[in-house]
């Protein structure tokens, strides 16, 4: 990863952790919505075949990093290396072999919006599936968290592709 790929990571980081503590933390929709915006930097992160190691280390610091402030037991850092996990299995899948360069990020504009659109559904919905049923600690809740899965992972799903949308203007200009 060169020096400024590097900056840009750092700087997509820290804007994604600060629109989430600052502003996502408190979008809460009928008690049922919650918004979680930095699973679009986990999402983001370059595509590295050798560097998978490194991907999920970084995965794991920011989960536990918000695993601080929302004062969970590991929920995040758990739910969000299973993204990335799971993540280069969807790309393997959705892409083809020698259409996506090693490197580059799965972006609105590199993916396209049918593309992106089914890869951050799937990749939101796993990492909400897993963060609710592990906070709740029961299957007794079923229905009750199956609810706030879908209505988290649509809200967190629009907050993102708004997010995408509005940097992808920026850049056409």
């Amino acid at each position: 990863m060169s020096k400024v790929s590097k900056l840009g990571q750092l700087a997509n980081f820290l804007l994604y952790i600060t629109l989430q503590l600052a502003v996502s933390q408190f979008i809460v929709l009928c008690h049922t919505a919650s918004c979680f915006i930095y699973v679009a930097f986990l999402l983001l992160l370059p595509r590295r075949q050798e560097g998978m190691p490194l991907l999920l280390l970084i995965s794991f610091a920011v989960g536990l990093f918000v695993d601080i402030f929302y004062g969970s037991a590991g929920t995040h850092a758990f739910s969000s290396v299973l993204v990335v996990y799971s993540r280069d299995f969807l790309l393997k899948l959705m892409l083809p072999a020698s259409g996506y360069e090693a490197a580059a990020q799965p972006t609105l504009s590199n993916l396209g919006w049918k593309r992106f659109s089914l890869f951050s559904l799937i990749l939101i919905g796993i990492h909400h599936t897993a963060l609710f049923f592990l906070d709740a600690g029961t299957t007794m809740l079923f229905f009750v968290i199956i609810r706030k899965v879908v209505f988290s992972t649509l809200l967190t799903y629009t907050t993102v592709l708004l997010t995408q949308s509005i940097i992808l203007l920026i850049r056409k200009r």
